[in-house]
């Protein structure tokens, strides 16, 4: 289905399995399986035992030959090929032949893309090989699926799932500012990326860079662009103590203490976004959700979450 969604995958027992060099590597085969599935990655983080991405999948239900063996060609040019992938160069030949063949290769390209599911399954997939060639290691690395969020594609929704993503690594106490972590969308859109930087700028509708970053650090920050040497600025995780209080006093955290929680709202609510889409989703994809679930949504706790709601209610530590 054409949309944004919040993805999340861990591996096998959360061992803590990539450095440096596997964060890499999976950042680059996130991008080229992503632009072979008409995936636009808007942010993402690589941890040592998990990983998060935000994507907009986009459904093109005609794709033309030039643009399939474009696609083709980033995820099996070079040294890409797979045992039971077909070279690109005798794809084209396939293609100037026609034929029933050149329309069964199409078809059987076109079923890959477009799709949330094919994009997690062949990213893990491949990455699964790489990691296990590399290490000599057998089995599978990952715990299970995945998980994913539906997310609407509105600003005040993506630009709070995108910093959460982002604020991974500062949650974690790795570092004080996600910039200076080099396995999240934000620090290569810092360092130049354009792709990266595209990302953002669709989450803020195709503003100007500036003025989408300036924007995209009040969400990160609770303050504006220049928040070096600010007092506070770069708070980590929130304390145990502090939400404890909150929640038991049924008060709110400030946005920007909101996001260096853990929010259970957006890997397990299902879907998030404001009234009048969360009830258009069930609508339209009923099927998807259980019986008690395919009317209504929910109001979002401890902290000032405007009008954003979800569909599965959490009942116990939507924070943690």
């Amino acid at each position: 289905m054409d949309g944004v969604y919040h993805l999340l995958s861990r591996t096998s027992c959360r061992q803590y399995l990539f450095g440096d060099e596997e964060k890499e590597m999976f950042v680059r085969l996130m991008r080229r399986q992503a632009e072979f599935c008409g995936v636009d990655v808007l942010s993402y983080c690589v941890m040592s035992n998990h990983f998060h991405i935000l994507a907009r999948v986009r459904y093109e239900p005609e794709v033309s030959d030039e643009e399939l063996m474009r696609r083709h060609r980033i995820l099996y040019g070079g040294d890409h090929l797979g045992p039971r992938a077909i070279a690109p160069d005798v794809l084209s030949e396939v293609f100037e032949q026609g034929g029933e063949e050149s329309q069964e290769w199409r078809e059987r390209l076109r079923a890959r893309m477009g799709d949330v599911s094919v994009f997690m399954r062949e990213l893990k997939q491949r990455f699964g090989i790489w990691y296990n060639h590399r290490h000599r290691n057998t089995g599978s690395i990952w715990s299970d699926r995945f998980k994913s969020l539906i997310v609407e594609p509105s600003l005040e929704a993506m630009a709070k799932i995108a910093a959460y993503i982002d604020l991974n690594p500062v949650r974690a106490e790795l570092v004080e500012d996600p910039a200076e972590y080099r396995f999240c969308g934000y620090a290569a859109a810092m360092g130049g990326h354009k792709q990266a930087r595209d990302g953002y700028q669709q989450i803020y509708f195709g503003r100007e860079w500036k003025e989408t970053i300036r924007s995209y650090r009040i969400c990160l920050f609770g303050k504006g662009y220049y928040s070096k040497g600010v007092v506070g600025k770069d708070r980590g995780r929130v304390s145990a103590e502090r939400l404890e209080q909150v929640m038991k006093r049924g008060g709110k955290l400030e946005m920007a203490e909101a996001l260096r929680c853990r929010v259970r709202y957006f890997t397990d609510g299902m879907a998030l976004g404001s009234a009048e889409f969360l009830k258009q989703l069930q609508s339209d994809y009923g099927e998807w959700f259980p019986e008690q679930r395919k009317t209504g949504s929910a109001k979002m706790k401890g902290a000032d979450w405007g009008d954003l709601r979800v569909i599965r209610n959490l009942r116990v530590s939507p924070l943690a």
